[in-house]
C-alpha cells in the first residue's frame, strides 16, 4: 500500500495526474504525483515509492463507469 494511502489523494488528484499514474502500471510514482500528493495530503511520498497490486485494484474499479 502506498503511504500516504492512495483512497486519501487518489480522488483529489488531477486528471493528468491520474492518467500518468494509471499509464504506468506499477513503476516508480512519478514527481507529478507526488508532487499533488504532497499538496493534497500534506505528507511526501518516499522516491521509491510504487503503486502495489492493492492500488492498481483501487484505481480499476475507481476508473469504472457506473451503472
Amino acid at each position: 500500500m502506498t503511504d500516504p494511502e492512495i483512497h486519501t489523494w487518489w480522488p483529489q488528484l488531477s486528471a493528468d495526474a491520474k492518467d500518468t499514474l494509471d499509464a504506468l502500471g506499477g513503476d516508480l510514482i512519478p514527481d507529478i504525483v507526488r508532487d499533488e500528493v504532497e499538496h493534497i495530503t500534506g505528507s511526501r511520498m518516499p522516491r521509491d515509492e510504487h503503486l502495489t497490486v492493492h492500488d492498481r485494484d483501487f484505481i480499476r474499479t475507481q476508473r469504472e463507469a457506473v451503472d
